[in-house]
């Protein structure tokens, strides 16, 4: 038996803990040190309990600054930065950068300077032209042996994507708008507070809070052929988790709500980023689901033949900490290629 693929995780926010609770379900990959600010005794307490995902399910303590899990032993280190952690010295293969920060490709090459092989930067790149976007189920050709860094984009646009690129692909999409109603995020405040962005200064947990979203911006990066027909905005309500996208497309092949839903339940099938569902669920029915997007076939509705209306839902956290997942999967499938050659 192979040894794992070592993951270091630059972060152990929301994204960072739930890439540690699915690859502690995986043999072939375990994350191997975890590098943040906050003191390791809250981090670890953060991680047995989890107000959204309830009690870790395994035994989980700290000792010294080692967090153990079971009987395996993970280093907590103290690291603000790419650079700061001599990754070489823990043996890591590939890092996650989790933090929202450092962004650029220098910041992430300093990660393989301190001897790691390859990062995930679990967010949106500074400059495009930099490094590329990876959307699982979208684009997945633009990972190749050679990328030693690659960019995630939002979970809003990993939601997104798929369900666009099946509509242009089975009706032709001529143009698109949506608004992502987003559950609120450790960004926002609990109580009105002054802050650069008005909106943004109110509390998460009373309002619905109008934002921009950038996910067009990333949608159209790696989908090139839809530049210039998508436009959306974000609302920001208060809900802890569980999301969804509130899609209106025009498209230039005339369809039906049962042609629709049939499009989309094929890609359920065909991809496993999308998800298909028939049921009434609520948002709170996809908190824990591994999809990018979870089609809402009652939601679906079509006007006139070519305007098409519909819902995907999905986790936040949950579903993009699984993209991640994928991407250090992929990854690692190339590092034992190239060990093995």
């Amino acid at each position: 038996m192979t040894d794992p693929i070592r993951v270091g995780l630059m972060g152990f926010g929301r994204i960072g803990r739930n890439v540690f609770r699915q690859l502690e379900e995986r043999s072939d990959i375990e994350v191997a040190a975890i590098a943040d600010t906050a003191d390791p005794a809250a981090l670890v307490y953060l991680l047995e309990f989890d107000t959204i995902f309830g009690r870790f399910p395994g035994d989980v303590a700290l000792e010294g600054s080692d967090l153990i899990v079971d009987d395996r032993r993970v280093p907590m280190l103290d690291g603000a930065e790419p650079g700061d952690v001599d990754w070489g010295s823990h043996t890591i293969d590939i890092v996650v950068q989790a933090t929202r920060k450092h962004r650029t490709l220098a910041e992430c090459r300093r990660h393989i300077d301190a001897g790691a092989s390859k990062v995930v930067l679990a967010s949106t790149p500074e400059d495009w032209n930099e490094m590329d976007t990876l959307i699982v189920g979208v684009n997945d050709d633009v990972l190749g042996p050679e990328d030693e860094v690659i960019a995630l984009g939002s979970n809003t646009s990993n939601a997104l994507a798929p369900v666009l690129k099946t509509l242009d692909e089975r009706f032709g999409l001529d143009r698109a708008m949506f608004t992502v109603v987003h559950a609120f995020t450790n960004e926002q405040r609990l109580a009105d507070v002054p802050g650069g962005n008005l909106r943004m200064s109110r509390a998460a947990a009373e309002n619905i809070i109008p934002t921009d979203t950038n996910s067009p911006e990333i949608v159209e990066k790696v989908l090139p052929k839809l530049a210039g027909k998508l436009s959306g905005i974000a609302l920001n309500v208060p809900v802890a988790d569980g999301s969804n996208i509130d899609l209106v497309a025009f498209v230039d092949t005339a369809t039906t709500v049962d042609e629709l839903n049939q499009a989309m339940r094929e890609a359920s099938t065909a991809n496993g980023v999308i998800g298909f569902t028939d049921d009434a669920i609520v948002s709170s029915d996809v908190i824990g689901s591994p999809h990018s997007a979870i089609w809402d076939g009652q939601a679906a509705m079509v006007v006139d033949g070519t305007m098409i209306k519909g819902i995907a839902w999905f986790d936040n956290g949950w579903g993009y900490a699984a993209r991640v997942v994928d991407a250090i999967g992929r990854m690692a499938a190339f590092t034992k290629e190239g060990a093995s050659a």
